[in-house]
């Protein structure tokens, strides 16, 4: 592979993470903007719902349009209202300003999922497993580095400076997509108006086994990490716990690491191995949460538990986006935009389930409760795929 290829995978990655990282920025500093806005407590939690619901409608009815136009013009116009929109996130001086604007950041950030596809024109299809993880590993990071470091930088700088940092960074990478991202054709031939295409969407939906069964896999196993991520801060700083800000920042940003081991997973991809890692992945998301039973205090052996459980949910997790993800991409190219933002969107629902039902079961009930819906979600999808099979032909097989 060139060193131009090298690079444009690259961009790519970085490209995604600092994107889709938007959407995470608000979600563990909630309390700091709504005291500086005025937004009540019973309104904080739209900061990141308004988003994620931006995110949701991005990722059904604007991706598939990449199916459509050339990507590289859609990417470019959502960079640049995001742009806008980090500026108005910036600048706000009221709540209803700053539900507006991250609305539109969570519609921006889709972007990302019009970007990962690109990785199949760029590099040679046996390949594709090794460097669609390359992309996914940006991705992926982006979305874990974005929690830990709001919390640091609002720490030490306040929270706007979040805002300003990503407004810099997504600048810079407009920049070089301008420049260097290939104005790509598109590859449908078929004549076909954007709301036939929305149409189309259910039909492929029902006729392709293998994007249903794959995001509902990742359905439940992005369910658990939502969870995962949306409890753990709130149970560190519990009494019993006692981990502050800093210690909170500093664990996820460990917990990356395991998020550089995607490309390997795509080499096995790429070498068949596509149902075994599948298992693998979700059994490595089942142990992560069940080193977090053994989690009872501020102790060196909870500390070593957690962050060993972060790296090998990230593992698991990455893992099993990227395994779907090279088998929807080795279906029809005509329709990749479409079985993309299909499963994304599929999954990212999942997401939100997870999210609300750890934030609902932990308050409800108690952080034990929590942690066995975290598991029982990625036990469920590795019953459905041991299932599937061994009862399957040879693509729903690898699916």
């Amino acid at each position: 592979m060139n060193n131009k290829t090298n690079f444009l995978i690259f961009l790519l990655a970085i490209s995604c993470g600092a994107v889709v990282a938007n959407i995470y920025y608000a979600q563990p500093i909630i309390q700091f903007i709504s005291a500086d806005l005025h937004i009540s407590s019973n309104s904080s939690g739209l900061l990141t719902t308004l988003t994620q619901i931006g995110y949701g409608a991005g990722l059904f009815f604007l991706v598939p349009m990449a199916d459509l136009y050339k990507s590289k013009k859609i990417i470019i116009l959502l960079l640049g209202v995001t742009i806008l929109s980090l500026i108005g996130a910036l600048f706000s001086t009221n709540g209803f300003l700053f539900l507006f604007v991250v609305t539109i950041i969570g519609i921006g950030a889709s972007a990302a999922q019009m970007l990962v596809p690109l990785t199949m024109k760029i590099v040679p299809r046996e390949e594709a497993g090794n460097y669609i993880g390359k992309v996914m590993s940006g991705l992926l990071i982006g979305i874990m580095i974005a929690r830990p470091f709001s919390i640091a930088i609002t720490d030490w700088l306040g929270w706007r400076m979040v805002y300003l940092f990503s407004f810099l960074l997504l600048v810079t990478i407009l920049l070089l997509l301008l420049k260097f991202l290939p104005d790509f054709e598109v590859e449908s031939s078929l004549a076909i108006t954007y709301p036939g295409l929305l149409r189309s969407m259910v039909r492929v939906l029902l006729d392709t086994a293998p994007l249903q069964q794959r995001a509902f896999y990742h359905a439940c196993v992005f369910a658990t990490f939502s969870l995962y991520w949306t409890v753990m801060p709130i149970l560190l700083r519990s009494e019993s716990l006692h981990y502050s800000n800093n210690e909170i920042a500093l664990i996820g940003f460990v917990a990356i690491a395991g998020a550089l081991l995607t490309p390997y997973i795509g080499k096995l991809a790429d070498k068949g191995y596509i149902y075994i890692m599948t298992n693998v992945s979700m059994g490595l998301v089942i142990f992560s949460i069940l080193l977090l039973f053994f989690v009872k205090d501020h102790s060196y052996i909870s500390i070593g538990l957690i962050v060993i459980s972060g790296i090998v949910l990230d593992i698991g997790v990455s893992g099993n986006m990227l395994l779907g993800q090279k088998v929807i991409y080795s279906l029809n190219p005509s329709i990749r935009n479409r079985l993309n933002g299909l499963y994304m969107t599929i999954f990212f629902l999942g997401g939100a389930f997870g999210s609300w039902i750890g934030s609902y079961s932990y308050y409800q009930f108690s952080p034990e409760i929590s942690l066995l819906f975290a598991i029982a979600f990625p036990i469920l999808a590795l019953i459905v795929h041991m299932w599937k099979g061994n009862s399957t032909s040879h693509l729903s097989t690898i699916a």
